[in-house]
C-alpha cells in the first residue's frame, strides 16, 4: 500500500500538474512555470553537503556538471540523462535526486544536460550523450565502473544510448538505471490510455494540448531503434534495472522491455511500485522516494565493484 504522503501528492498532481499539460499549449509558457518551479521548490530539494562543479566537456554544444556528495567514490561514475520529455529541464530537482542516489550508490554523478528539442531534435541528445560517455572514458575512468541512469525521456535515452554505445563499438557501462523510462516514442502501448486516468501527473496523447513528440523526431521515423530503442537489437547490453509504477502510461515501456530482454539473454530487473507518480523518486519527502533510491544505490553496488 501506497503512503499517505503519496496519496496527498496524486492530488495535488491530479489537480495542479496534469492540468498544465493537458490545457497549455504554449511550449514557451510551460518552460517558463517548470523554471519557476524548478527554481524554488526544485532548490529546496538538493541535500545539505552535495557539491555542483560545472564541466566543459571540449567540443560540446550543452551543459554538464558534477554532482557529488560526501565521502563517495569518485572513481564509481553515474551518467546521469534527466528527463523532461526532451522539451524542458529541471536541473536542481534532479541534482537532488540524484545527489540521494549517489550517497546511496557510493558514486559521483556527471549530469549531461544534451541540447533540447524543437530547437535541437533527434539525434542531437543522442550524440550529446555518447559524447558525455567519450569524455569520461578520456578522463581515465574504467567503463566497469561507469553506470548510465536517466528518468522518463532521459530513461529513454540510457537505453539509446547502450544501442549507440554497441554500434560504435564503445566499452559497454558496468549497468543502467531507468526510472519510469519513455522507451516507445509511438504512444501505441496500451498503457497509454489504460492508465490515461489512473496517472496523476501525465496527460494521455488524445489530451495533450501540447504534443512533445513532433518536436523531439524532426525528420526522424518513430521506429529507429534509437529514437524508441525497445526495438533495438539488446544482444551483448549490460545488465539494466528499472522501477516504474503500475498506475503510470509509461508502465508497458518498462514490461517490454522485459520481455524483449530476455529475448537476447540480457539481465534486466523491473521493479514496479504500487500508485506512486511518474518518478516519485525525485520527490525526497516520499517515503518510497527514499526506499526506491536506497534500492537502486544497492543494484548499483553490487554491479559496480
Amino acid at each position: 500500500m501506497q503512503s499517505w504522503q503519496t496519496d496527498l501528492l496524486n492530488l495535488q498532481l491530479t489537480l495542479t500538474v496534469k492540468p498544465m499539460f493537458k490545457y497549455i499549449s504554449s511550449l514557451q509558457r510551460i518552460r517558463q512555470m517548470v523554471n519557476l518551479t524548478d527554481s524554488t521548490v526544485g532548490r529546496l530539494a538538493i541535500p545539505r553537503g552535495t557539491r555542483r562543479e560545472a564541466v566543459s566537456i571540449p567540443g560540446a554544444d550543452f551543459e554538464a556538471e558534477w554532482v557529488t556528495s560526501p565521502d563517495t567514490d569518485p572513481q564509481r561514475v553515474v551518467l546521469y540523462l534527466p528527463g523532461g520529455a526532451y522539451v524542458i529541464r529541471m536541473p536542481n530537482a534532479h541534482t537532488g535526486m540524484v545527489s540521494r542516489l549517489c550517497r546511496n550508490a557510493n558514486a559521483r554523478a556527471l549530469m549531461a544536460y544534451y541540447r533540447l528539442a524543437p530547437e535541437h531534435p533527434f539525434p542531437a541528445c543522442l550524440e550529446d550523450a555518447v559524447l558525455a560517455y567519450r569524455w569520461l572514458l578520456r578522463q581515465g575512468i574504467d567503463p566497469e565502473k561507469i553506470i548510465i541512469a536517466g528518468d522518463s525521456a532521459g530513461g529513454g535515452l540510457t537505453l539509446s544510448t547502450l544501442l549507440a554505445l554497441k554500434e560504435r563499438k564503445l566499452p559497454m557501462p558496468a549497468c543502467a538505471y531507468m526510472l519510469s523510462p519513455l522507451l516507445d516514442v509511438s504512444d501505441k502501448a496500451p498503457s497509454r490510455w489504460k492508465n490515461a486516468l489512473s496517472d496523476t501527473a501525465l496527460p494521455a496523447p488524445k489530451d495533450r494540448a501540447m504534443n512533445p513528440r513532433p518536436l523531439y523526431l524532426g525528420d526522424n521515423a518513430p521506429e529507429d531503434p534509437l529514437v524508441s530503442p525497445i526495438n533495438g537489437n539488446f544482444a551483448g547490453l549490460p545488465p539494466m534495472y528499472v522501477q516504474v509504477s503500475d498506475s503510470e502510461m509509461l508502465l508497458d515501456d518498462s514490461l517490454r522491455l522485459a520481455r524483449r530482454a530476455h529475448i537476447y539473454d540480457v539481465e534486466v530487473s523491473v521493479d514496479i511500485w504500487r500508485k506512486v507518480p511518474h518518478v516519485w523518486q525525485a520527490m525526497g519527502f516520499l517515503p518510497e522516494s527514499r526506499e526506491a533510491l536506497e534500492k537502486a544505490g544497492a543494484y548499483i553496488r553490487e554491479h559496480v565493484i
